[in-house]
């Protein structure tokens, strides 16, 4: 495995979960002992009994993971994502969801979210996908990226089972959604595709049921998961960290080449697609490479895709930058448009005109917004109420 960077926390975790499944083991082989229960002493015997108890509720419990192989001497290999990490027995997987148990790799990741919120869908960022209309938002813990300045770290560097969870299986996030009136399930917050188990079957049931699915993923994954994923997902906002191979390794400790990959499969399966970049001063805001970045994506995903240009704000590791200046978000803005693409968005800054959706034909404002909050909205059955163009995206 590559040396990634992880929260020094983690280091005592792994400590203190050796020493438990050390304990676990030893009463496992007391258990086998042919001299039975009867001859141990009381407290033992009480004690056995008790982690005998909670073996048997925890293999209930226990999801087997997809996407990976086996291999000799118990080890798997884990082929969710391009790290195609090896693990041997008891080993937790670099995203921190999956664990090998016993030569079968399991999911820490499902029915547990951390954060359940209702959100308007703007915050996706969606602007192209039912605008004004709110959205059930979920996550559950773990990630696959490093990245420095990460904004839910507590969160998205920590074993989903160590967290403050919900127990929400897919009935009562349907049940939310109706609740709420909410037309779409969001996954966000963490990185929905290291529990790729749990929003398949939350999607393909919700998707049944009348409610859509959208996720933000940072599109680290390999193609065959992803593909699985786009079944019953509607839309896609993919967090495009730059264009820069050497700003992946540094800052997010992975790789770019995966991440392109993760677009060009989405656009081929013919979901809605949304891009954001974060613009973090001093490390991708060269205006050079921002506009290779736009050529690439009118060239490969079409000048119909969105991009969301968004102000980096000092966090976790990064803190002690600067937040990213406007100017550089309008002159993000500026090369966004040279290149051709026809719906550029600035993010994390409000109020600003690149909060809008203007018609590429009449160029007048056909959604008006502040932030999140639509203040107006002239794009009547997806078309533009001046002109009548038609504005790409999902309305309905």
């Amino acid at each position: 495995m590559k040396n990634k960077i992880s929260p020094s926390p983690l280091t005592e975790r792994a400590s203190l979960e050796q020493s438990r499944q050390g304990r676990r083991e030893f009463f496992k082989q007391l258990g086998k002992l042919g001299l039975g229960l009867a001859v141990l002493p009381p407290a033992l015997k009480a004690l056995l009994e008790f982690h005998q108890t909670l073996w048997a509720q925890d293999a209930k419990s226990l999801k087997e993971a997809d996407y990976y192989e086996q291999m000799a001497d118990g080890r798997v290999r884990c082929t969710l994502c391009p790290n195609f990490h090896i693990l041997n027995k008891g080993e937790l997987s670099f995203c921190f969801t999956r664990i090998n148990r016993n030569g079968k790799l399991i999911t820490l990741a499902y029915n547990n979210p951390c954060i359940l919120n209702v959100d308007p869908i703007e915050k996706g960022p969606f602007y192209h996908i039912r605008p004004g209309t709110n959205t059930v938002a979920l996550a559950i813990g773990g990630c696959n990226l490093r990245c420095l300045y990460c904004q839910n770290w507590n969160i998205a560097m920590e074993r989903p089972d160590r967290l403050k969870n919900l127990d929400l299986p897919k009935e009562k996030i349907l049940d939310s959604a109706r609740e709420k009136e909410c037309k779409t399930i969001l996954f966000s917050f963490t990185e929905p595709t290291v529990y790729p188990e749990y929003v398949k079957e939350v999607t393909a049931f919700t998707f049944s049921h009348g409610i859509k699915n959208v996720i933000c993923t940072a599109g680290f994954v390999n193609p065959t998961p992803l593909k699985d994923l786009c079944k019953n997902v509607e839309g896609f906002a993919v967090t495009l960290k730059a264009f820069n191979d050497k700003f992946y390794q540094k800052i997010c400790g992975q790789n770019l080449a995966p991440v392109l990959k993760s677009l060009e499969v989405i656009k081929a399966e013919k979901r809605w697609l949304e891009i954001v970049n974060l613009i973090v001063p001093s490390y991708n805001d060269d205006m050079k490479v921002i506009k290779e970045m736009c050529e690439w994506i009118k060239k490969n995903l079409g000048e119909d895709t969105p991009i969301h240009f968004g102000r980096f704000v000092p966090e976790y590791k990064l803190k002690d930058l600067p937040p990213t200046p406007v100017n550089t978000i309008d002159d993000a803005l500026k090369v966004g448009k040279d290149a051709g693409l026809k719906y550029v968005y600035s993010f994390n800054v409000a109020p600003h005109d690149g909060n809008n959706t203007y018609c590429p034909a009449c160029k007048k404002a056909v959604i008006k917004r502040l932030a999140f909050k639509i203040l107006e909205n002239n794009l009547p059955n997806g078309k533009c109420k001046f002109c009548n163009q038609k504005i790409a995206g999902v309305w309905e």
